[in-house]
């Protein structure tokens, strides 16, 4: 049984550690940090590192499957640079560890899901109830735990098609 580390990157995000029927979220990990003048959160890529070798022993080997965020036309240059910056320290933190990291589209692994944003509902929302559905309050008591519900969602699609 091949043990899923699924992350839904960002500040606002989470990872899911999925070893059979045992699952594990944490928020992912953040600091503050100034830039250009302004106190901004980032990656904590040290407290990253600890919550990894904490969740995945330094014998074992996991499958590590982060979301695939593309920087898209029209989001502000600010945004795009955080976000592959974000990308890049999860990625780097994960290969210190030794553990390969796959990408997936939000496309790819909301399909499953019947995700898909409407007028009603964004897909955030549609994840939290999902996931609230398949494993109950208590991984994402709140709104804000959209992360989590991302996270968790992700893993279970990496258990049923990635292994």
């Amino acid at each position: 049984m091949t043990l899923i580390v699924a992350v839904d990157p960002g500040v606002r995000g989470a990872i899911a550690f999925m070893h059979g029927e045992s699952l594990k979220v944490d928020d992912m990990p953040i600091r503050q940090a100034m830039r250009t003048g302004k106190v901004k959160n980032e990656i904590d890529p040290v407290a990253l590192q600890k919550l990894i070798r904490a969740r995945v022993p330094a014998d074992e080997t996991a499958l590590v499957v982060m979301e695939d965020l593309n920087t898209f036309a029209g989001g502000s240059v600010q945004t795009m640079g955080s976000l592959e910056a974000t990308k890049a320290v999860i990625r780097t933190v994960m290969e210190l560890n030794r553990l390969d990291v796959a990408f997936i589209s939000p496309r790819a692994w909301q399909a499953t899901y019947g995700i898909k944003k409407t007028a009603a509902s964004n897909t955030k929302e549609q994840s939290l109830k999902i996931a609230r559905e398949l494993y109950g309050r208590d991984y994402c008591p709140l709104a804000k735990h959209d992360g989590r519900a991302d996270a968790i969602l992700i893993a279970r699609y990496a258990a049923r098609n990635l292994v």
